[in-house]
């Protein structure tokens, strides 16, 4: 059994347990540490986590400000990178819209395909 990701209702990512609880962990430890804002990923505890797509774009907005302004190191970098790789996957799959960011993400930004995550049907988005 897997958890369905869904923005008012409609599923924009379904994966299996393990890994959707290490994505939920992962943002919500981003969220509460480092970050420090609402990241729009809501678990319920049950098989569906919501989205709230202005509130996880904010997020990732303030993620790439803190890891060019505030913490840098590549240490930092390299632990966030997947977890931000599904993240902006899920942004674009929420909002229909894929968020532009300066050259210096770009081993994040360019390698979405490296997570697979576009092989999954997005339900409502041609």
């Amino acid at each position: 059994m897997g958890k369905l990701f869904t923005v008012d209702g409609r599923e924009v990512w379904s994966k299996a347990q393990g890994t959707s609880q290490m994505f939920c962990g992962q943002i919500a430890l981003l969220e509460k540490y480092v970050i420090q804002q609402p990241s729009g990923v809501v678990d319920t505890g049950w098989d569906e986590v919501r989205i709230d797509p202005p509130v996880l774009r904010d997020f990732l907005l303030a993620a790439f400000h803190h890891l060019r302004e505030v913490n840098g190191s590549w240490h930092m970098h390299a632990m966030v990178r997947g977890v931000l790789q599904v993240a902006l996957e899920l942004d674009e799959r929420a909002s229909g819209e894929r968020l532009t960011l300066p050259d210096w993400f770009k081993d994040i930004t360019d390698a979405p395909h490296v997570c697979n995550l576009g092989h999954f049907e997005v339900v409502g988005r041609d």
